[in-house]
């Protein structure tokens, strides 16, 4: 599974993080973000701890799609309904 969110580092040094789906502030200082929303992984199994790949907004913008294919089981039926607006396609 994948969360998107958006690194925002404005001209005034400060940076700030968009998440649609948190209750913490929105947008929120980067460093607020990080402490309370990325809790320490020592409780978690390594092999389900997090991993994070962080890409340039223009090359995400160019390149990003999803079938939702993630979201079905094995035999092609929907673990949870679907959002109802289109799966995001690129050119």
């Amino acid at each position: 599974d994948y969360h998107v969110v958006l690194l925002h580092v404005s001209s005034g040094g400060q940076s700030f993080i968009y998440d649609l789906d948190t209750v913490l502030p929105f947008p929120c200082p980067f460093d607020t973000y990080v402490e309370d929303a990325f809790k320490s992984d020592d409780d978690i199994h390594p092999q389900f701890r997090r991993k994070f790949r962080v890409i340039r907004a223009d090359s995400y913008l160019k390149n990003f799609a999803s079938d939702r294919s993630h979201m079905k089981d094995s035999s092609g039926n929907w673990r949870e309904p679907p959002p109802p607006y289109p799966c995001i396609e690129t050119g």
